[in-house]
């Protein structure tokens, strides 16, 4: 299925801002599992953009606003085909290889323990969770097949946390969202990478969308960015896990941006001059099927 994507954000300030400073990892990938047909970005006021990949694999558009202005509009305008129709579809490595196949992995591509030792308050060592959670956390044996140890995590987590949009905000402390209860995609997504890093296991964050039939499906009204986490699996790749929708990703899943956390793959940052921190962003989303 291919897809159109409007992503709008607009920053408001109550005085103007100069020297603004603007990073967007909006575009979404371009790889083996998803095709990227068409994109740009338009900002107002006009900023001379320019372009590069950032050490995760993103594409990141900058630029810069000088002139003093009151108000921020950045667009991105895409059309995007994702592939991976069955994320079953591989040939697994035996249980009993699981290990060694992940070892191998590592001692090759070092930077993959980027998405294993990595820490921080979204994403914390598992010891600094287990005060706050009453149950046993899933494991995963030696020997054990990852993809059934992953399935279980996934089904685990809504024991412990229940979706409820505006429970926490974009980069709350995961600990926060444990204690409370509750929390959004964001946290779903972090407490399944707490876990499966604490296996040894290379875990990411990705920043994304749902395909509009699913956000519908699920009830969650008006569309905007979704996060999941990716599981490097032996034998398969990349597999996306969906612990928000107990779902795993498939070609009804847009990924944009991926990193160790939310940090790394945020939609957009930025930094300028003035003295208003400025509203609360407005973003408007809307995904067409074509």
């Amino acid at each position: 299925m291919r897809y159109h994507i409007e992503h709008e954000t607009i920053l408001e300030f109550q005085y103007p801002v100069r020297e603004h400073h603007t990073e967007l990892r909006l575009t979404p990938r371009d790889d083996l599992n998803q095709k990227l047909h068409s994109s740009r970005i338009e900002t107002d006021p006009a900023g001379t953009l320019g372009q590069y990949t950032d050490y995760y694999g993103n594409r990141v558009d900058y630029f810069c606003v000088i002139q003093p202005h009151s108000r921020l509009v950045t667009r991105l305008i895409a059309d995007v085909e994702p592939l991976r129709s069955n994320p079953f579809d591989f040939v697994p490595t035996p249980a009993a290889l699981q290990g060694e196949w992940l070892k191998k992995a590592l001692k090759e591509e070092p930077s993959l323990n980027d998405y294993t030792l990595h820490r921080s308050s979204v994403t914390p060592p598992i010891a600094k969770l287990t005060t706050e959670i009453d149950k046993a956390l899933p494991r995963h044996l030696p020997g054990a097949p990852l993809m059934e140890s992953l399935s279980e995590l996934m089904a685990w987590i809504p024991s412990i946390l229940t979706y409820r949009p505006g429970a926490t905000e974009v980069h709350t402390e995961l600990v926060s969202a444990i204690k409370a209860g509750a929390g959004v995609c964001q946290d779903f997504a972090n407490l399944f990478i707490s876990v499966v890093r604490s296996w040894g296991v290379p875990a990411r964050y990705v920043m994304g969308y749902q395909a509009p039939e699913l956000t519908a499906k699920a009830g969650e009204g008006e569309v905007a960015t979704h996060a999941w986490a990716e599981v490097l699996v032996p034998g398969g790749g990349w597999i996306g896990f969906d612990a928000t929708h107990n779902l795993l990703a498939n070609d009804r899943y847009i990924p944009v941006a991926v990193g160790r956390d939310s940090y790394d793959a945020a939609p957009q940052r930025g930094s300028f001059k003035g003295d208003d921190p400025g509203k609360k962003p407005v973003v408007n989303i809307t995904i067409q099927c074509l």
